[in-house]
């Protein structure tokens, strides 16, 4: 009776500390046809939606060569699904900073920008040239962000993405074919008993990961889920961004100046194209 009594007062004990109920038994696994079925309702089911950023981070390398390093409290996010299959998603994402705008991302159906107050520098291009030789690219696409957050659908049709089963998750592969027969092979590590991405990889025609992101802690907007801890890197540039979201809220309220790229920033002169090369083509 004293051992069953120790055991009762040490469950308890490690309830207090929080520690994580039993994950219990795995699903029997779906096909590819069903984990790809599920994963795309997951992101038609997203609706218009206002997120608050309880914090964030972020570690790059800006057009000087120098390595910027930010950690800081607040922002917010706006999101408006594609209108049509073939159109971006309209996004805005500002990561507050004392006073100024610590990081700005931003797109509409047409341009997407991003600029930094903080570190004085900002760029932006046309949908039309992305992923051009002609070019250049911007520490954090709107539309990388949203893929890698599980935000954007998964091809299925042929050719099909290759299928594994796994223990506890199940890994879905496929090529992504670019501008001037550049391709990179993404790979959606989604766990079995939520049917939800925990992580998402891509890696070049020589096999080199380069981008990785971590998704944790999902909560419900309508009849979809969405990650609240969103963890993406770029090992090849040695850089990363980091949002913990605090809140998601349905919104459908009109932020067309949040998706309306700006033309001038204030105490930014270095506001580029990135694709004016392009122009001439």
């Amino acid at each position: 009776m004293r051992h069953i009594f120790q055991i009762l007062l040490l469950g308890s004990f490690l309830f207090v500390l929080g520690c994580p109920p039993p994950l219990g038994p795995v699903p029997e696994p779906l096909t590819r046809h069903q984990a790809l079925e599920l994963y795309n309702a997951n992101v038609q089911a997203i609706q218009p939606f206002r997120a608050g950023i309880a914090e964030w981070e972020m570690e790059f390398i800006d057009p000087d060569g120098e390595k910027k390093h930010f950690k800081e409290l607040f922002g917010k996010i706006f999101y408006r699904p594609p209108t049509q299959v073939d159109t971006p998603a309209k996004f805005y994402l500002e990561a507050s900073a004392p006073l100024q705008k610590g990081w700005v991302i931003g797109s509409n159906e047409k341009e997407y920008w991003m600029y930094s107050q903080w570190a004085q520098f900002g760029r932006w291009g046309k949908y039309k040239h992305y992923g051009k030789d002609c070019a250049a690219l911007v520490p954090v696409h709107p539309q990388v962000l949203l893929e890698f957050a599980g935000l954007l659908p998964l091809p299925n049709e042929p050719p099909y993405p290759l299928y594994k089963v796994r223990t506890e998750n199940y890994i879905i592969e496929y090529i992504v074919l670019k501008h001037e027969g550049y391709s990179s092979k993404r790979e959606i590590i989604v766990d079995r008993r939520t049917n939800l991405p925990r992580e998402i990889n891509a890696y070049n025609a020589d096999g080199l990961m380069i981008m990785h992101s971590i998704l944790k802690n999902y909560k419900t907007l309508g009849k979809a889920k969405l990650p609240t801890e969103i963890y993406l890197s770029f090992p090849k540039e040695d850089s990363f961004l980091r949002l913990k979201i605090s809140s998601y809220k349905l919104d459908t309220k009109a932020r067309e100046p949040l998706f309306r790229r700006p033309t001038k920033i204030s105490g930014i002169e270095d506001y580029l194209q990135i694709d004016k090369d392009c122009e001439h083509e």
